[in-house]
């Protein structure tokens, strides 16, 4: 039997193995699924900001998937933002890295991994726009290979790798509509394009990813909203170069919450995922921390 590389999907830089196929290897992407929510398409003015996400993501079960699956997430990710007083096309430049942290804990058919290590580095460039209460932002972001990763083996088929041993290249766009009634809506797309892992082979499809929010501001300080994601892979997975048809999709919603003060602002939020294919169903929670200096 053909050694494949299970792929979870998860909304961190993560990665794992065994002996089964799904949909993006290891079942993971490396997009944030429903870090962003409330005021995603509005970028600040010059100057640099740290942000801080804790996901925590929890699942018992994978569509179409191993017996006995378990998976267990928890991700502390620093984003760094620097918004330069530089417009180009009208927009504003500004620069972000971001370098989680992880704790990966797997268990599928009888047997199980643990790994705590640096992830994949995320680096990106973006231009900003404002017009009245329309904001938008057009990105582009890489994934860099740098996170710790082990092939499997014959002995060891399950291993919790958290970094993913290839490279993503990703276009993002986002978009926010804040009128002053203290409504709150915001979306940000994204479209992944992955190269080929060497060691395994395989390369996991292109996919689409979005996070989106709809809220409304209760206080000067207090904003509620309803969030999610969607993930919906538009390309099949291949193994050497053979395309082995594989797919993955998922749609979440929650409940969020942000409180905001002068210069920073607290986030939280939990996300349950439903219309899973091909990948890990489970739950989300993250906390965002918001510091500009």
């Amino acid at each position: 039997m053909k050694k494949l590389t299970l792929k979870l999907s998860l909304p961190l830089l993560m990665g794992l193995s065994s002996t089964l196929a799904f949909a993006t290897e290891n079942g993971a992407d490396s997009f944030a699924l429903g870090a962003e929510g409330m005021m995603a398409g509005a970028l600040p003015p010059p100057g640099v900001y740290l942000l801080t996400y804790y996901q925590n993501y929890h699942a018992s079960q994978m569509d179409n998937g191993p017996p006995n699956f378990h998976l267990d997430v928890n991700a502390i990710i620093p984003r760094l933002v620097w918004m330069t007083e530089q417009n180009y096309l009208g927009g504003q430049l500004g620069f972000y890295a971001a370098q989680p942290f992880v704790d990966l804990r797997l268990s599928a058919a009888g047997m199980s991994d643990q790994n705590s290590a640096l992830g994949d580095l995320i680096v990106g460039s973006m231009l900003g726009w404002h017009s009245g209460n329309h904001h938008w932002i057009g990105a582009i972001e890489g994934v860099v290979a740098t996170g710790k990763y082990d092939t499997p083996t014959a002995t060891q088929p399950v291993v919790a790798n958290i970094g993913k041993n290839y490279n993503t290249i990703r276009p993002i766009i986002a978009y926010t509509y804040a009128p002053a009634n203290g409504l709150d809506i915001s979306t940000k797309l994204s479209y992944s394009f992955n190269d080929e892992n060497d060691d395994t082979h395989y390369q996991s499809g292109e996919y689409f990813a979005g996070d989106y929010s709809v809220g409304y501001k209760l206080t000067e300080h207090v904003k509620v909203a309803v969030e999610g994601y969607a993930f919906k892979q538009t390309k099949s997975d291949k193994l050497r170069d053979e395309n082995i048809g594989m797919r993955g999709q998922v749609l979440a919603v929650g409940p969020a919450l942000q409180y905001q003060d002068k210069n920073w602002s607290i986030e939280a939020k939990y996300l349950k995922e439903t219309k899973v294919e091909n990948r890990p169903e489970g739950h989300t929670s993250y906390l965002k921390f918001v510091w500009a200096f």
